[in-house]
């Protein structure tokens, strides 16, 4: 685990925000915490009677979108919260608040929610909606999109199903909920570029947070210094579809850091992501030497369409970089001319004009060996403004030389699809190999790769969330609720693997979705996706971990879940009849 003298200050991790903050969330002097969240009753994590019993309580952390902080399933009572800490990271900058080591953003704590609450209910503040809106979550003059202001949300439903209680739940108390809620413009930012940095600093927070709030146990119980160590279940229902799947991102190996290495101050972190949507979209294929696969891009795409290739593993650093060729509606070929010394290719139509941008890069593996990769990044099918480059839409192929390293490569398109509330007209492309089928001759769907298959292929397998290919996260995949069959969308990790852990969500194969709460107390919505598994395996674990399960790595935790077993991948009970409606 991250050492304690790591804790953030957070500005090195976040790095400059102007990308995706408005300039009033940036704190102009960040400084370290100055212990009054241990002293003041004002700035506390939560009330003295929402703390969490030492021995049996389990922190649940949740990085995501629009939590909603005042829902009445994360209260104890009408006017006791159980969110001890939520970073806004859009909000402005609140000089007179919490939270001053932050970069950005806005800090909420428990207390101050707690006092809301007692407003809310003698009538002072008229509805929680207002809450939203006096804390600085929700202000509709500022130049940003307010997810917080949706009625129902993935944040909302993630939180709920991860940590949300009814009042009066035993557990409750001992489910203490700290929560990120990221920049929505890192949300719509489909490609990850903006990400990394960002989840970074957001897992700093929660663990810093959490090592507070045991602090704050210690102080309120008159306890001794670092005797209280909450154990931490993380839940990240975020995910990409393109990237390494070897472990060696920057967030994949921080989240093995932070599960791996014990701390003398705070329990043991466990990190829960989705296994991924996307088994069946066709965004994942593999390529050897000489081979072409097929790229259909389609049009009124406004924004650009980016694709990586990842090459074999090299025991030694390649001497010569990677290259790839483009083909398309106004260009019989283009190939990149990487050098040792140029690492950015410009590709050219055939009347000169520039279709796509390469980047070349080499990276060296944690566990040993070299991987190259190229990131190629292609023009919209649809201009924007005037003077914009575009691409004509239709079937494009990308090739590899002969000459290239022998072994599989594997090739990735970046999720490009139109997320709510944000103003961005995308299209999906996909990669087309003529021998894909989707459905066989009685119409079923085909969910697994046939065998025997071409070296140059679209594939079903290894289509996992790129964030959760790390040694120590754990993976949620779904199950249908009717059939208890692996979902069609669900990604497969290898060839035939749906995940670490199953858990059901939707309903059946042909009733999408489960119930899950909207922003409002008492409201809900339908929602679908592997996004509502991981909170239900957070649920779940944060359950044996305050009974004292202590797991030790992925395969104990499967074990944990193995009384519940029916074939290789543990399926563990649904959380969906928690849910009001």
């Amino acid at each position: 685990m991250i050492a304690p003298g790591q804790d953030p200050l957070l500005v090195a991790a976040l790095g400059p925000p102007g990308l995706v903050l408005p300039p009033d969330a940036v704190n102009p002097d960040p400084h370290a915490l100055d212990g009054s969240d241990l002293t003041d009753p004002e700035q506390a994590y939560l009330d003295d009677a929402a703390l969490p019993d030492p021995q049996h309580g389990c922190i649940i952390g949740v990085i995501d979108d629009a939590i909603p902080f005042v829902h009445e399933r994360l209260r104890l009572s009408p006017t006791l919260s159980r969110v001890a800490a939520l970073w806004v990271q859009d909000a402005a900058f609140d000089p007179q608040g919490p939270g001053h080591d932050l970069p950005v953003g806005r800090e909420l704590r428990g207390a101050q929610i707690g006092r809301w609450l007692t407003q809310l209910q003698s009538g002072a503040v008229p509805t929680e909606d207002s809450i939203y809106r006096l804390s600085g979550v929700v202000d509709m003059a500022r130049e940003t999109t307010h997810a917080a202001a949706f009625a129902a949300g993935h944040g909302a439903a993630v939180s709920l199903l991860a940590a949300g209680h009814a009042m009066g739940d035993p557990d409750a108390r001992n489910r203490p909920l700290i929560g990120v809620n990221l920049a929505p413009r890192v949300i719509a930012d489909s490609s990850g570029g903006l990400a990394p940095r960002v989840l970074a600093a957001s897992v700093l927070f929660i663990i810093s947070r959490a090592r507070r709030l045991c602090r704050l146990i210690e102080a309120r119980r008159d306890l001794p210094p670092n005797s209280v160590r909450l154990p931490v279940v993380l839940n990240i229902s975020l995910g990409l579809t393109a990237g390494p799947r070897d472990g060696c991102s920057v967030i994949e190996r921080l989240l093995d850091q932070v599960a791996e290495y014990p701390s003398d101050d705070l329990g043991p972190v466990n990190v829960v992501l989705p296994s991924g949507n996307h088994r069946m979209a066709r965004l994942r294929g593999v390529l050897q030497a000489g081979g072409t696969l097929g790229w259909q891009l389609p049009p009124d795409d406004r924004t650009v369409t980016p694709l990586e290739v990842w090459g074999p593993v090299h025991p030694e650093r390649p001497e010569r970089p990677m290259q790839i060729g483009l083909s398309g509606p106004g260009l019989d070929r283009a190939w990149t001319a990487f050098t040792d010394g140029e690492q950015v290719t410009h590709l050219c139509d055939d009347d000169g004009h520039d279709i796509a941008r390469a980047y070349h890069g080499t990276v060296a593996l944690p566990q040993g060996g070299y991987r190259q990769t190229v990131t190629l990044v292609l023009e919209p099918t649809c201009p924007d403004r005037l003077g914009q480059g575009w691409i004509a839409p239709g079937m494009w192929h990308l090739s590899l030389p002969a000459d290239a390293a022998p072994g599989d490569h594997a090739i990735s398109l970046q999720r490009d699809e139109v997320l709510r509330g944000f103003p961005r007209e995308a299209r999906q492309s996909r990669l087309h190999d003529p021998a894909y089928r989707d459905r066989d001759d009685t119409d079923r769907a085909i969910l697994l790769d046939p065998e025997g298959q071409a070296s140059n292929r679209v594939q079903r397998g290894d289509t996992v969330n790129a964030y959760a290919t790390g040694r120590r996260t754990l993976r949620a995949g779904v199950v249908t609720r009717r059939e208890g069959s692996v979902a069609n969308y669900n990604s497969l990790i290898g060839a035939d693997h749906a995940g670490d852990l199953l858990v059901a969500v939707d309903r059946g194969v042909c009733h999408a979705g489960m119930s899950i709460c909207g922003r409002g107390s008492g409201s809900f919505s339908v929602m679908s996706g592997s996004s509502l598994a991981a909170p239900q395996v957070t649920r779940w674990l944060a359950e044996q971990l305050a009974q004292g399960a202590r797991p030790a790595d992925r395969a104990a935790v499967q074990a944990l879940a193995g009384g519940q077993t029916d074939g290789p991948t543990p399926i563990l009970p649904s959380f969906a009849d928690q849910i009001p409606g």
